[in-house]
């Protein structure tokens, strides 16, 4: 009988590419199990990160640099480096290392090889929906501020209209009212006025009595 394949198919990979590039300054990775694990296709090799895009690398969204493939994440099915990886999973943690994308405790990946056509597809379309989802709840979220901030223009236009409405009818009322004080004080001109005309009205006819008065005396004396 021929040897059956069992499990995951394993890819030719260069003895350079089993050990970190010095991507990040870390001592404690065990260099042997690294290298058995990237051979066994357990992790993704050890790629020389690239600072450009190109159609057929992949982004890790921890160091942000290009690979020709990555691992991915158990839980939530992220991409990342092996070095990103190794680092994450520093063995002189004393808890549980999280995933660094959704938190999920005792975080470990998987290798899958190269993505194929129809998982970049999905990727994008689901990043596409991401993108959009986003946009959405920001455009929400700029209309309620909108509508907050016109609340309150009419407010604040409804309290100065509400303002000027009472200085103009204090105004009227000022001009209209006047005080105890001032109306006896204008009384008391009006009854000075009419004891001045009285006094210029009585005046004359004392002087004619008088007069008269010394003229029958005389014509009697006569």
């Amino acid at each position: 009988m021929g040897n059956k394949l069992v499990g995951r198919r394993r890819q030719a990979v260069e003895e350079k590419y089993t050990k970190p590039q010095g991507l990040y300054v870390n001592n404690d990775v065990d260099i042997k199990k690294l290298r058995k694990l990237i051979l066994e296709s357990k992790l993704a090799p050890c790629y020389p990160g690239d600072d450009e895009s190109c159609h057929e690398l992949e982004e890790c969204p921890i160091c942000f640099l290009y690979y020709p493939s990555l691992n991915r994440s158990r839980c939530c099915m992220k991409s990342i480096c092996t070095e990103c990886f190794l680092q994450m999973k520093n063995p002189n943690l004393a808890r549980p290392t999280q995933c660094p994308f959704c938190k999920t405790p005792n975080y470990a990946v998987e290798y899958r090889g190269v993505k194929s056509k129809e998982e970049k597809g999905i990727e994008q379309v689901e990043e596409q929906r991401v993108i959009e989802a986003k946009i959405r709840m920001r455009q929400k979220e700029m209309q309620d501020d909108e509508e907050k901030m016109q609340k309150r223009l009419e407010s604040c236009s409804s309290s100065t209209s509400a303002m000027a409405g009472e200085v103009e009818y204090g105004s009227a009322s000022a001009m209209s009212y006047n005080s105890p004080m001032e109306d006896a004080e204008t009384a008391s001109s009006q009854n000075t006025s009419v004891r001045q005309r009285g006094s210029r009205s009585v005046f004359p006819l004392d002087c004619s009595l008088f007069f008269f008065v010394k003229f029958c005396n005389e014509v009697m004396l006569a």
